[in-house]
C-alpha cells in the first residue's frame, strides 16, 4: 500500500514537471514567435557618451552635396551618407569627395522602390547590386542600409540582415524634404515636435542631400553649432554603434 502511495506521488510529480516544462517551451516559443514577427531597423541607440548619429540620404540631384560636405569640412564633423547605387555611378566625383571627407558610405538600394514590395529573389538582387557598386567605388565595407522610404516589412529585415547588413532608420526627422524653411528644420532637430523632445545622445538624425531638400545646407550650421554648444558629439552610425549598449526597438539588431 505505501508504495502504491510513493508510486503515485512520484506520477504526480514527474507529471508536473512535464507540465512545467511544456508551459516554459510555449513561452520560449512564444517569445521567438514575437521576435520573429515583429522584426524591426535600428532606430536608435541607448549610449553612455553624448554620440548623436548624423545621416544623409541622396539618390539624386548635384546642388546640395558640395555646401553640405563643405559645411561638414569647416565644423570637422563625420557622417554616414546613404547613396544610392545609380547616383553614386553618375556622381563618382562627388562619391570621391564624400571618402575622402572621411564620412562613412552606406546603401540606399538601387532603385529607390520600396523594399517592401519585392519579392525575397528581387530585393536579394537590388541589395547585392547596389552593395557591389558601393563597395567598389568607395573601398569601404558596406554594412549599414537604409531603405527607400523608409519601407520596411519582415521579408526585407530578415533578407537584408542575412545579406550582412544592419538596417538603419532615424529617431529624429529633420523633414527637410518637406521643405519647410530653415528654421523649422532646425527647430525639428534642435526642440522636436509633438512626438518628440529633439535630438538627445544615442539619436539617429534623419536629413536629405538631394536636391529635393534645399532647406538642409542653410539649416545645417545652426543645428551643428547648437548640438556642439549642449556638449553633443555627432558622428557616423557606425561610431554610434560601436559603443551601444542596446538599440531601439527591442526587436532591432545591433
Amino acid at each position: 500500500m505505501r508504495f502504491l502511495i510513493i508510486r503515485k506521488k512520484s506520477v504526480f510529480i514527474m507529471f508536473g514537471a512535464l507540465i512545467l516544462s511544456l508551459m516554459l517551451l510555449g513561452a520560449q516559443n512564444s517569445v521567438r514567435s514575437v521576435v520573429s514577427n515583429n522584426l524591426k531597423p535600428i532606430y536608435s541607440a541607448k549610449v553612455d557618451n553624448n554620440r548623436i548619429a548624423i545621416t544623409f540620404d541622396i539618390s539624386w540631384g548635384n546642388q546640395n552635396i558640395l555646401p553640405i560636405l563643405d559645411i561638414l569640412m569647416k565644423e570637422n564633423v563625420k557622417a554616414t551618407f546613404f547613396l544610392s547605387s545609380p547616383w553614386a555611378e553618375d556622381h563618382a566625383e562627388f562619391v570621391n569627395q564624400i571618402v575622402a571627407g572621411g564620412h562613412e558610405i552606406g546603401s540606399h538600394g538601387r532603385k529607390h522602390v520600396d523594399f517592401n514590395t519585392l519579392s525575397e529573389s528581387a530585393l536579394i538582387k537590388e541589395l547585392e547590386f547596389s552593395k557591389d557598386v558601393l563597395e567598389k567605388m568607395t573601398n569601404q565595407k558596406i554594412t549599414l542600409l537604409r531603405p527607400p522610404n523608409g519601407a520596411y516589412d519582415n521579408k526585407s529585415i530578415s533578407t537584408a540582415t542575412n545579406q550582412g547588413y544592419k538596417v538603419i532608420q532615424w529617431s529624429v526627422d529633420s523633414l527637410d524634404w518637406k521643405k519647410p524653411g530653415p528654421k523649422m528644420v532646425i527647430e525639428y532637430v534642435i526642440n522636436g515636435r509633438k512626438s518628440n523632445n529633439g535630438a538627445s545622445p544615442g539619436d539617429i538624425i534623419l536629413f536629405h542631400a538631394s536636391d529635393s531638400a534645399p532647406d538642409t545646407p542653410l539649416a545645417l550650421p545652426t543645428i551643428i553649432k547648437t548640438l556642439k554648444e549642449k556638449d553633443y558629439e555627432l558622428v557616423p552610425v557606425g561610431i554610434l554603434l560601436q559603443d551601444a549598449q542596446e538599440t531601439w526597438p527591442p526587436e532591432s539588431n545591433l
